[in-house]
């Protein structure tokens, strides 16, 4: 059981740097546009299909994808400060909250990919996040005799 505490902790560890590094260059004024241009470049050399990504053409969507950037990376600061105590109850709550959000955030980018022509590189990082969630599913449901066992000793009063 104990080895299941070290896999959930790398595990958020992933998750979080995941977010940080995949989202870090969003945040940048002008350099989201060569971001973006890269992922347009990295769907055409997979062959995944899609609509090539337009630049932003004024500047409130310009807001958005840097406001999308900062939130994406502080959501994976949250991730690591959690992954050092997964068997906190408050910890496990933000852990099943960010699975969830990962798990609406596939099922958005499923629909843009398949209803809308998004590249499917992004349909490849929803995937990656679905598989997060179920790892984070996994992991809450397999530690979840531990955390209450912890939790029950917290609560009884020392002599």
């Amino acid at each position: 059981m104990e080895n299941s505490v070290i896999q959930f902790k790398r595990l958020l560890r992933f998750s979080g740097i995941f977010n940080i590094v995949g989202a870090f260059l969003f945040i940048v004024p002008k350099v989201y546009e060569s971001y973006l241009s890269f992922f347009n470049r990295l769907n055409a050399s997979m062959g995944l299909g899609g609509n090539d990504i337009s630049m932003p053409s004024d500047i409130f969507h310009t807001l958005f994808i840097n406001t999308a950037g900062i939130d994406l990376v502080l959501i994976g600061a949250i991730v690591l400060a959690v992954s050092s105590d997964p068997l906190s109850r408050t910890n496990r709550f933000i852990i099943l909250c960010n699975g969830i959000g990962r798990s609406v955030f596939a099922v958005i980018i499923g629909y843009y990919a398949a209803c809308q022509g998004l590249i499917g590189v992004f349909a490849v990082i929803g995937g990656i996040d679905f598989l997060i969630t179920l790892g984070f599913i996994y992991y809450l449901l397999r530690t979840k005799r531990l955390a209450k066992n912890r939790s029950a000793c917290k609560t009884i009063p020392a002599n």
